[in-house]
């Protein structure tokens, strides 16, 4: 039944984008990452801090046929760098041996969305929906404790953060005309994992990564595929 309904909402979103309009965007910005550690500050001591970052993306999205024309369909593909020093400190025994490890890593992140219009010629833009992320690499460099010494250490794919993950994310922006059709909307997106990313860091220090908060300028161009007169 499941399957059926799919089905039949995929038919009705392909009749009601024929001949519609298409949009595509390059886009660029800025991205902070917010972290969550669950060890218990009693024991232990532990803090993220953010680092200030950058991503890139770029979009597809068409319109669908209602009343108002204010609405769309898309897909996006980003990507972005996540970068946020990570201290720790083991408070257990009393005598406390700091450690900290900045991270930067490089994440591919697939977006899909419905998304809302409304004005002219300035317009609000709000859009949401489920989005993916693939840790591409990573990079670690700080203080590791070993032996309960402390290690200067630069390492590149150690497995501490790794793997894909889900999540959810919203965009809220506003769209200005430029030229013809070509526009440009300047975005403020907040995404929030669903589920955590793997390796040594999220097993050992229960971390999650809560927030990834964007604010970030795409220019856009508009046209419609297939623009043919068929003759009679």
């Amino acid at each position: 039944m499941g399957r059926i309904i799919a089905g039949i909402l995929c038919q009705l979103i392909i009749v009601s984008t024929v001949n519609a309009q298409s949009h595509i965007s390059l886009g660029g910005g800025y991205n902070q990452s917010i972290y969550y550690c669950g060890l218990p500050k009693s024991t232990y001591y532990t803090t993220f801090r953010p680092y200030d970052s950058y991503l890139v993306n770029i979009s597809y999205k068409k319109d669908v046929a209602v009343e108002r024309n204010n609405m769309r369909i898309g897909a996006q593909c980003e990507w972005k760098r996540q970068s946020a020093y990570f201290y720790y400190e083991d408070r257990r025994n009393g005598d406390t041996i700091p450690s900290g490890i900045r991270y930067d890593l490089n994440i591919i992140q697939l977006y899909v969305f419905p998304e809302l219009v409304v004005g002219n010629p300035i317009r609000f833009v709000f859009s949401g929906g489920p989005c993916m992320e693939y840790i591409v690499s990573s990079k670690a460099k700080g203080i590791r404790l070993i032996d309960d010494e402390r290690t200067e250490m630069e390492e590149t794919n150690n497995g501490d953060i790794k793997g894909l993950y889900v999540g959810a994310k919203i965009c809220i922006g506003m769209e200005f005309p430029v030229y013809k059709d070509f526009y440009i909307i300047v975005y403020n997106a907040y995404s929030a994992g669903l589920s955590s990313k793997y390796g040594r860091l999220q097993k050992q220090m229960k971390y999650f990564n809560c927030l990834d908060i964007n604010l970030y300028a795409t220019l856009c161009y508009r046209f419609t595929p297939n623009n043919k007169t068929i003759n009679k």
